[in-house]
């Protein structure tokens, strides 16, 4: 498979930030059970979600750990919603372990308003281990992935990500704004990066912005952020 189609699945997988989580119902045995929910991913690019042990959906994944997670494109006008990227990925749901603060801070970041709900012990994070996943993106542009092909592994650790993070949101928000095309009085806070690009909140929506080519250490995001703030905001969306 080329690297391109690899990319295509793997961008439309990092831009959205929530999708169809479906469980196996307790309730209704042997039928799916359909819910929206938020993700991010972690640095190992597996979803992570936060759910509550109350909801249907938890307690269905406690029976049955096998889930799928379909995501469909949101940056696209067109009215047929066939003509749209998505992108179904089967996986394991594994309860992820309270003292593993990396997730915890990692989704936090992503959905700051879900620290409401961080003191409270029925709600958990569970990170769904990809096992396949399949793309649609369109005629000619329809493949199954392995989890080696869809995920690409974060290059850098919870402490360097913080650190780029901080960086740019206290001392770089001017160049954020200007990725962004923004003012000030509509800025974009980055929430996490990767090798492939990076990640920001501007009105409470995710934005996704996507590197000409992979980082590999801080230095490599140093110089392609530079390089990203000083174009011509036409050139960076």
């Amino acid at each position: 498979m080329t690297t391109s189609k690899l990319h295509t699945a793997r961008q439309l997988f990092l831009q959205e930030s929530f999708g169809v989580l479906s469980t196996i119902s307790v309730d209704v045995p042997g039928y799916p059970f359909g819910s929206v929910t938020p993700y991010c991913v972690d640095r190992d690019c597996q979803p992570i979600v936060y759910i509550s042990t109350i909801a249907q959906h938890t307690r269905n994944i406690i029976a049955n750990m096998k889930v799928s997670l379909t995501v469909v494109e949101s940056n696209n006008d067109s009215d047929d919603v066939q003509a749209r990227g998505r992108l179904t990925v089967l996986a394991d749901a594994r309860p992820v372990e309270r003292t593993n603060t990396d997730v915890r801070d990692r989704y936090l970041r992503y959905f700051p308003s879900a620290v409401q709900y961080d003191e409270m012990h029925d709600f958990g994070f569970y990170r769904l281990e990809l096992v396949r996943a399949r793309f649609i993106g369109g005629f000619g542009q329809i493949f199954w992935l392995t989890r080696e092909e869809l995920c690409m592994k974060n290059p850098f650790s919870s402490k360097e990500e913080a650190r780029i993070v901080q960086h740019m949101n206290m001392d770089h928000a001017g160049a954020l704004s200007n990725l962004a095309g923004t003012g000030s009085a509509d800025p974009l806070a980055m929430t996490g990066i990767d090798a492939e690009g990076f990640d920001g909140i501007q009105s409470g929506k995710k934005r996704r912005f996507t590197f000409d080519r992979p980082v590999r250490t801080i230095e490599d995001a140093r110089q392609t952020l530079t390089s990203m703030s000083r174009r011509p905001v036409a050139q960076t969306l």
